[in-house]
Order: structure tokens, then sequence, then C-alpha cells
């Protein structure tokens, strides 16, 4: 069975991310995917690349960059949805 591309959306001005991983989408606040990422609160604004199975997240104001594997980041996607539920 062939899998979607990942891809990755920024809204809101850098507030609201929008992510597809394995076939599933996940909506989080920039400050939820810090926190996934283990990264401290910061200010708004974000870019994301996407290359084959790994996410760069870069955070604009604080110059902060985080790459994590497609499957890390379902891994802890889905840790952070049971704590947030």
């Amino acid at each position: 069975m062939p899998t979607s591309s990942s891809s990755a959306l920024v809204t809101d001005q850098g507030t609201r991310v929008s992510l597809r991983l394995n076939g599933h989408f996940y909506e989080l606040s920039q400050a939820d995917l810090r926190s996934v990422l283990g990264l401290p609160p910061g200010p708004p604004g974000l870019g994301i690349t996407v290359d084959r199975d790994r996410f760069r997240f870069e955070f604009v104001d604080d110059a902060r960059t985080a790459e994590i594997s497609t499957s890390d980041l379902c891994r802890r996607l889905a840790r952070h949805a049971k704590h947030t539920v």
C-alpha cells in the first residue's frame, strides 16, 4: 500500500501548524509543536522543510531549529495527544 508524502502548512501568522504524516493529519499550535519537539516556549514564526522522511523546523525569532524523522515525530505526536486528552 503506497503512503502519502509528508507535508506541512503554517497558518495564522505562524501560530498554527497542520501536518500530514503517514496518511494521518495533525493540527496543533506552535506552542504544542515546540513542546512535542522538546523546545522551550517562544514567539510565533516558523519555517518547515520536508525532505523525504525528515522534517526541519526553523523558529524565526529565536533562531532555534529542530530536525526529526517522520516516524519519531509521529511517536511524539501520539504521546502528546495522550497527554492532552
